[in-house]
């Protein structure tokens, strides 16, 4: 670079370097793409079996001793919220306080399936676990996960459901899994994720379609409350054959929550559609995201309304 009095001479590559920032600047901009809200998805140590009663208790049971890779067990999968808003980041998920209720439960007070339908003491996952989780799920790729680019009004509505789950206690409470923590039933992990979604307009029917597990236990397998009843675990064990009721009409009880496992499945699928170049249609335009070993879709949203009202509401 050469100076000759007030004039200032740039070389050929300053030059090129400022038109290279200048062409960037949009996309640069501290405020672009800064309101993001993402799901992330951990699938279980292994395929969480939802073929029988039978099968779905066997991988339940491996899954509390099997080998993990890295970071937190999550024997039945899981799901963390992380919200950007502007300069804000915030990570949260909901958990139980701990195995022990669950144990009770299956082991001497005789739930059975039932379990599935129980509430238990909850918590909010701390920021520091989730973060430190999330680094581990990275290095591993057992994570993957879903963001969407929203408005700046979206993105406050959400803070604000957030800031108001928290003040009206429902994290205290870690549901069963038809619980919808937008009736006031508080929530497990997948279904608090998806009432972000719900609150931001963002819930597509390709996600209902593809993440959703719906199934209808027969009523001979659910003790506790439900039924009055005492079932023990290893009569589900030894049952052969095992089977879901195929409707009501025997009196047992229907399933119906967010799973983990399929979020994971169809978020890879989605994600190996983008790198191939697939002609998939997406709800809204899609790109594929990389963290380290861990692979995502990003949805660009900001187009989609902010949904107006309550957050909560009565049955």
């Amino acid at each position: 670079m050469i100076c000759t009095g007030k004039l200032k001479v740039f070389s050929i590559n300053e030059m090129r370097a400022f038109f290279v920032i200048l062409l960037l600047s949009p996309f640069l901009s501290p405020r672009a793409y800064s309101d993001q809200i993402t799901l992330h998805f951990i699938k279980a140590p292994t395929p969480t079996r939802w073929t029988s009663p039978r099968s779905l208790t066997l991988s339940a049971l491996r899954n509390q001793v099997a080998k993990v890779p890295g970071g937190a067990r999550h024997s039945i999968g899981h799901v963390f919220v992380e919200l950007q808003c502007g300069n804000s980041l915030t990570y949260s998920g909901v958990t139980s306080t701990g195995n022990s209720e669950e144990r009770r439960a299956i082991f001497l007070e005789g739930y059975g399936m039932g379990v599935v339908f129980k509430n238990y003491r909850g918590k909010f996952d701390s920021q520091e676990f989730i973060k430190k989780d999330l680094a581990a799920m990275f290095e591993t790729g057992r994570s993957n996960f879903v963001r969407f680019n929203i408005s700046t009004t979206t993105c406050s509505r959400l803070t604000e459901y957030l800031s108001e789950y928290e003040r009206l206690g429902y994290h205290k409470i870690y549901a069963g899994l038809n619980a919808r923590p937008l009736l006031r039933q508080s929530a497990g992990c997948s279904a608090y994720g998806m009432s972000f979604l719900e609150l931001a307009g963002l819930q597509a029917p390709e996600f209902e379609e593809n993440w959703r597990t719906y199934r209808v236990v027969p009523r001979k397998w659910v003790g506790g409350p439900l039924t009055g009843r005492r079932v023990k675990i290893l009569k589900i064990l030894s049952a052969i054959p095992s089977r879901w009721d195929q409707d009501l009409s025997r009196g047992g009880f229907p399933v119906d929550f967010w799973d983990p496992e399929k979020m994971h499945l169809w978020t890879e699928l989605a994600a190996q559609d983008l790198i191939t170049g697939a002609n998939r249609k997406f709800p809204w335009p899609a790109s594929l995201l990389r963290i380290k070993k861990s692979t995502g879709v990003l949805f660009d949203a900001r187009a989609v309304p902010t949904p107006e009202g309550p957050f909560f509401r009565d049955l």
